[in-house]
């Protein structure tokens, strides 16, 4: 009789690799029918409105409790790279999404151009663009400058950008705008660094379970927004799918012209990485907050923002394997 043979530990060994290397891969994949057939929590996370600020600021704590802010000085006066994240959030990115958003618009629906202007005109993503560049071990100083001063400067130009390009009228509460940066980024990122003044040498056997945080609020990030995106996508097919493929081809050029200008700029491969991921996001929070306090006629407002939101997770998540191994050769 013949007999069934062990697995060798080769395979073990080769499976137990897999698992290490792509466990988060296949999470993020599993996050979207879980968000779709099981939206409740999800919903429940988003309409008590502190939740995603709070994991947002942990975020921001465990980043600056990873900074070596040695560097961050150096990288301020980098403001090369600066003008460069700057330009494609909000020059590149309004002025592509205002041409695909007329290619795309279905006849006689003028709401169409204004949605797709609303998720086009926010700043640079204020977690995700960050917690990637650092799983990726991209230069998450210049990172982390990119997020500050793009989010600083969207009380002036997302208005901007909306007034030249729908003639809407946006003004923002940059008193309330500067508060939430402040309790939700900078004061996380100080205790972070306060934290490691004290406690780096002795969490050393920790750090591996500490930077695998980030990683896991973002899974939470992706299940909540499948988990809002069903109950809007639901009755609106066809504008779901104009609005998905809008948002793919805005998504897919601001990657490669970021991609691009960092080999035409020379910039070095960690610096690349940070301008890549914060030069094609778009935060989901100040364009909801917009969407409600400025455009809650139009029903579709929401749709442009949750649709891009999941499509720069999913896309960008699956390209830190790309940049990790770039980054780690050079």
């Amino acid at each position: 009789m013949g007999c069934v043979s062990e697995p060798s530990a080769t395979d073990n060994n080769r499976w137990r690799t897999f698992i290490n290397r792509y466990w988060f891969l296949i999470l993020l994949v599993l996050m979207i029918p879980v968000g779709l057939w099981l939206p409740q929590g999800g919903i429940a996370i988003k309409e008590t409105g502190w939740v995603t600020s709070a994991l947002v600021g942990v975020m921001m704590c465990i980043s600056g409790f990873t900074l070596n802010t040695g560097k961050l000085q150096s990288q301020a006066a980098n403001l090369g790279a600066i003008g460069l994240v700057l330009l494609s959030t909000y020059c590149v990115a309004p002025l592509v999404a205002y041409g695909l958003a007329v290619v795309f618009q279905p006849e006689g629906n003028a709401h169409f151009l204004i949605a797709v202007m609303i998720m086009a005109a926010q700043a640079s993503s204020l977690a995700s663009a960050l917690a990637l560049t650092v799983l990726a071990r991209g230069n998450q100083e210049i990172a982390l400058i990119f997020t500050l001063i793009s989010s600083s400067l969207t009380v002036v130009l997302t208005p901007f950008i909306l007034q030249l390009s729908v003639g809407a009228e946006v003004e923002l509460r940059v008193g309330s705008m500067i508060l939430k940066m402040l309790l939700v980024v900078i004061l996380p990122v100080m205790l972070g660094q306060v934290l490691r003044r004290f406690l780096w040498n002795k969490v050393q056997q920790f750090i591996q379970g500490i930077r695998l945080v980030p990683q896991l609020i973002i899974l939470v990030f992706m299940y909540t927004g499948f988990s809002v995106a069903t109950g809007k996508i639901q009755g609106n097919s066809e504008i779901v799918l104009r609005i998905f493929l809008v948002s793919a081809l805005l998504h897919a050029i601001l990657l490669g012209w970021n991609f691009c200008v960092s080999l035409l700029f020379r910039l070095d491969s960690g610096t690349g990485t940070a301008l890549v991921f914060s030069g094609s996001q778009k935060t989901l929070p100040n364009g909801i907050y917009l969407c409600e306090e400025f455009f809650r006629h139009i029903q579709i407002g929401p749709l442009p923002l949750v649709i891009y939101h999941l499509i720069q997770l999913v896309v960008d998540t699956f390209l830190v394997p790309f940049f990790e191994r770039r980054n780690t050769r050079n």
